[in-house]
Formats: C-alpha cells, sequence, structure tokens
C-alpha cells in the first residue's frame, strides 16, 4: 500500500470542493484512508470535474448545473446561504455541525483568484439566520478565518488565518462569542490549529499541528485551557471531529500502518479513548456523535479497499449501513438526535481507487439520495454536512450554476 501525504481537514474540505491541488501537509496517511469522508481523496490527483457526485455524473444536467428529474419524492425545499459582500464563492464545514437545532448555518466565503492562498486570506465566517448573512469579525492581524460549526447559543468555532513569512499558511483555533472572536491558541509552539466543532457548553474540539515534530494531536479547548487528547499505544496522531453536550468526543487515531475511529469520554480525572472497532481492515474514522452517543462514521473491510458507513453504540458495537444500489462503500458525517444520519454512499473500483459518490440520508436504516428529495431543477449537490433535530440538512457545497461554489440547507416541507 503507498502512503502520501495528508492535507489538514481544513484544506481538504475546501479542495475537496475545488478539486485543486494542495501543498501544505500534516503527516503521513494512507491513500485509503485519504478516500472517505473529509480524507477521501488525494486531491492532487484530481482534475476538475472528477470530483462530481454520482447524482451529477447520471442524472439529466441543464446549462445552469442544475438537476431535472420529475420523477422524484420532494421532502425538502432548498435554501440558498448566500455569499457574504465582497466574495464570490461560500462553503459549510463537512465535520461539526454547520447548522444548529435552531436553524442558524455558520460557513465562511472567499474570493478565489487561481492561487490557494487567496482562499484562506479572502475568506470570512459568517452566521446566517433566517436568511440574513452576518460576518463574524476578523481576529486582529489575521486576514482570513473560517466558521466551522455553531451551538445552540450562537457561539462558533473555526480558524484564523495568516500568511507567514516563508509563504505557508499559519492558522490558530478561535471561537467566536456574541460575535467576538478569540484566539483559543495551539498546544504546542510553531504550531497551527483549528477547532472542528463546538457543543452547548461552549466547549470545542479540533486539531493542533506542531511543524516542529511534525504530528497531529486531538484536543480539546475548554475553560480558557487547551488540553490534548490521549492516543492509544501504537497510534502516534490525531484528530477529534465534534463533540456532544455531554463531552463525549469522537475522531480518529492513526499510525503510519492504520486509522481508527476512536471516542474520548471524561472519567473523572481526565480522559480515556476508546477504539470502537473495524470490520476487519486496518482503517476507519469517528465523524459524529449524538447526544445519545450513538457514533457515525466509516469502517474498511479486510484488505482494505472496500468498507462501508456505520452506526456505533456502546452496547452494540459496529453496524454497517448499507450504501445506494451500484456503489460499494459508504461515510456518516453526522447524526441527530432521532437517529437521522447525513453521509455519502460512494463507488470505489476493486483496487480501491475513487469513482463517484451520492450524499444520501439514512433513516430507520434505509439510504436515500438526497438529490432525488428535491424539487426538480435543485443545484446540484456535491458535499453535505450535519443534520439538526429539526431534519434541517446542510449542504456544504454544490454547482452554482456559474462556476462559483454554493451552498444550501435542506428544510423540510412538513
Amino acid at each position: 500500500m503507498k502512503f502520501k501525504k495528508w492535507t489538514s481537514v481544513v484544506v481538504m474540505t475546501l479542495f475537496a470542493a475545488l478539486a485543486m491541488p494542495v501543498s501544505l501537509v500534516m503527516t503521513a496517511v494512507p491513500a485509503s484512508a485519504q478516500q472517505r469522508s473529509i480524507h477521501r481523496t488525494d486531491l492532487s490527483t484530481w482534475p476538475g470535474s472528477d470530483r462530481m457526485s454520482q447524482s451529477s455524473q447520471t442524472l439529466p444536467q441543464t446549462p445552469n448545473g442544475k438537476v431535472e428529474n420529475q420523477n422524484r419524492d420532494v421532502r425538502y425545499n432548498v435554501v440558498t446561504i448566500g455569499v457574504l459582500p465582497g466574495k464570490t464563492n461560500t462553503i459549510l464545514a463537512n465535520f461539526g455541525r454547520s447548522v444548529n437545532h435552531l436553524g442558524d448555518v455558520t460557513g465562511f466565503s472567499f474570493v478565489y483568484t487561481g492561487d490557494y492562498h487567496s482562499i484562506f486570506l479572502t475568506t470570512q465566517g459568517f452566521i446566517w439566520h433566517k436568511g440574513k448573512l452576518t460576518a463574524l469579525p476578523l481576529l486582529n492581524g489575521y486576514p482570513g478565518a473560517f466558521g466551522f460549526a455553531i451551538n445552540d447559543s450562537d457561539q462558533v468555532a473555526g480558524a484564523a488565518n495568516l500568511l507567514k513569512s516563508d509563504g505557508g499558511i499559519g492558522q490558530t483555533a478561535v471561537r467566536w462569542d456574541h460575535g467576538q472572536p478569540t484566539n483559543l491558541g495551539t498546544l504546542k509552539p510553531n504550531s497551527n490549529s483549528y477547532t472542528a466543532d463546538i457543543n452547548n457548553w461552549g466547549a470545542a474540539v479540533g486539531t493542533s499541528y506542531s511543524f516542529d515534530d511534525q504530528q497531529a494531536l486531538p484536543v480539546v479547548w475548554y475553560g480558557g485551557t487547551v488540553q490534548a487528547l490521549p492516543l492509544l499505544p501504537g497510534e502516534t496522531a490525531g484528530q477529534a471531529f465534534q463533540i456532544s453536550d455531554l463531552g463525549l468526543i469522537v475522531g480518529h487515531q492513526f499510525s503510519n500502518t492504520n486509522d481508527i475511529p476512536c471516542l474520548w469520554y471524561w472519567n473523572g480525572n481526565g480522559y480515556t479513548a476508546v477504539n470502537l472497532g473495524s470490520f476487519g481492515g486496518d482503517f476507519g474514522e469517528a465523524m459524529g456523535i449524538n447526544l445519545f452517543g450513538q457514533v457515525v462514521g466509516w469502517s474498511l473491510y479486510a484488505g482494505d479497499i472496500h468498507g462501508p458507513a456505520f452506526v456505533w453504540d456502546a452496547v452494540h458495537g459496529l453496524h454497517a449501513l448499507p450504501s445506494l444500489p451500484g456503489d460499494t462503500d459508504g461515510s456518516g458525517n453526522n447524526i441527530n438526535e432521532l437517529g437521522q444520519i447525513t453521509g455519502y454512499s460512494q463507488l470505489f473500483d476493486n483496487n480501491g481507487n475513487f469513482i463517484s459518490q451520492r450524499v444520501v440520508i439514512w433513516q430507520n436504516g434505509t439510504p436515500t439520495d438526497l438529490q432525488t428529495l428535491v424539487p426538480a431543477g435543485s443545484p446540484t449537490f456535491n458535499d453535505v454536512g450535519n443534520i439538526n433535530d429539526l431534519g434541517q440538512i446542510a449542504i456544504c457545497s454544490g454547482s452554482a450554476g456559474d462556476g462559483t461554489i454554493a451552498s444550501y440547507l435542506l428544510v423540510p416541507t412538513q
């Protein structure tokens, strides 16, 4: 198996949408692990249209990039999030919680000039509330910032960006409270960090990456401090993706030979790490968790070629979720308190090469292509985020029809 450099989750989210090559690297992770969930592709090998969802490849298209298919069961209206003034593109993160349980959304708008630096340095986070976009103030000294996750108090977790003297991107974790940014800092000096999620108590989780020892560590910020989450024996790095209101944290830990879905819980004195298991393969990630401790993610079968989305709980362990007909793989991104799951149904060939994917919702264990549940003429959806307890779904990126990237909120019709 070949091992490749792995980009940060921040970069992966942006360039999964833009299909552009990336130069910001963190640490080595196998290609099979990159090709699923938020790490599902080696983007430097992807030219443009290869990043289209399977639905966009198979459903009839109009010149404006919208899907036309009259045979559909419309269950959602599509609401456009919009773009901040002076910007041209909008993206919502496909990790963490882009839409809270009140229907407020966070994301970021930017101007893409052809240089990837422009995405980091022109971007600005926002809160979307009932159709109105409000820009989040930039952190002093940082010309760009991402909004990644939002809690029910409209606290936003994300990252602020600047250009370093060596030409690289510097990044620090940020939390906005009542619209005001706070630099949450990094675990070690000479590091980059970002927050991926924030719960209703204001605790945020994410990753801090040290340029000195080239190690990415999962971290939690709370009460003005940053704390590393423990690694299991044999693992050398990790990331934290979501935190529940009960303080349970999910993510993954990895080394040069494996990548495992992980949960951390508070034991009274510190955090304990739990390996959530596998379907026989060496790679998997835990992406989302609800209040009841149900976890979703993906895991590979023996041979590390194919693997399904999963749901896990402490009683039943891992349970595979089916993919759509014709697909071979899957990934669960998020689960709400009602047990509804959003994620991907994917097609890989028998060499583990990515072919296509569709954004889906699992209800009672059954997947449905979200593209078939919206009105005819709706934009093509490329990426999906979380689902809140109102059943609203964050669509992280879609085809706006004019070459720019747009994001949407799917609102149930009933």
